[in-house]
């Protein structure tokens, strides 16, 4: 049964159906495709080559965190078939933040299985801005939202709970998720930070950035310790070159230093682009 431990904010808009028209792009490495994989007992990998899909397995049903570009959108439900899940079950939608190839195909998904889409308000009305803009391939309708998540904010959804956090800078609305994942029936802290880019204008955004990964670095260091870095980018936490390595052990996705260095850069980001904005 799900429960709400933190109350979040319900809020409705008239959002009129949308279908993607466009044909499903062929399943090719060109295109970015990459094959579903397990991570951990309850998590797996649904995206493609660029950009991060992670799917959570609960006793209440699937949430989805990002939902990828559009038309992209269209290859994660044959993605979850393949993993021995069955799409209909895909109750939430998680979204990091507004950009259009982290919630492009959210209203897609929304339109088949009728999951309810979390996501900042900030970023909503970002989300909404980039559709409008969209066009060709990548043409998408921002999705309808029921709720937004204040910081701070923690859903229990089945036997999982996942904590939110406002954590402005790559946009003004990113919103970072902390949850725990099983390996073997064993809990380990894991952590999607909202957005790690710098590419962005405006000084006051650039504070933010900066501000946010210290905060997200304290918040971190909190027992127990983040051992898993489920960045947004597959680049940013090393994901397939920790998936190949041909090392038998420990699962390659728990580093807790490797979190800690990832922050580091972020951190290098932060204040490069803060310097670059002071001198401007």
């Amino acid at each position: 049964m799900r429960r709400i431990l933190l109350i979040l904010v319900f809020l409705s808009f008239e959002v009129f159906p949308f279908t993607l028209t466009q044909p499903i792009p062929e399943k090719a490495t060109k295109n970015g495709y990459v094959e579903p994989f397990q991570m951990f007992d309850d998590l797996y990998y649904v995206g493609d080559k660029w950009v991060s899909s992670y799917l959570i397995k609960t006793s209440d049903g699937l949430v989805l965190i990002d939902s990828l570009e559009s038309p992209f959108a269209q290859w994660i439900p044959d993605n979850v078939r393949k993993l021995g899940l069955n799409p209909q079950d895909i109750k939430y939608l998680f979204i990091t933040h507004g950009h259009s190839d982290h919630v492009g195909g959210a209203e897609f998904l929304q339109s088949m299985y009728g999951s309810k889409v979390v996501i900042s308000y900030e970023d909503f009305l970002l989300a909404k801005e980039q559709s409008k803009d969209s066009i060709g391939k990548g043409l998408f309708k921002a999705p309808e939202v029921q709720q937004f998540t204040g910081d701070g904010a923690e859903l229990s959804i089945g036997d999982s709970k996942f904590k939110f956090y406002l954590t402005p800078g790559h946009t003004k609305g990113c919103l970072s998720i902390d949850f725990f994942v099983k390996d073997h029936g064993r809990k380990h802290r894991a952590f999607i930070v909202g957005g790690n880019g710098t590419n962005f204008e405006g000084l006051e955004q650039a504070e933010m950035y900066v501000e946010s990964v210290a905060r997200i670095t304290e918040i971190s260091k909190q027992a127990p310790l983040v051992e898993v870095n489920l960045a947004n980018h597959p680049k940013m936490n090393q994901l397939f070159e920790r998936k190949n390595q041909d090392i038998p052990g420990p699962n390659p996705y728990i580093d807790a230093k490797g979190f800690t260095d990832f922050l580091s850069v972020l951190e290098a980001r932060g204040a490069k682009k803060l310097l670059e904005e002071q001198t401007k």
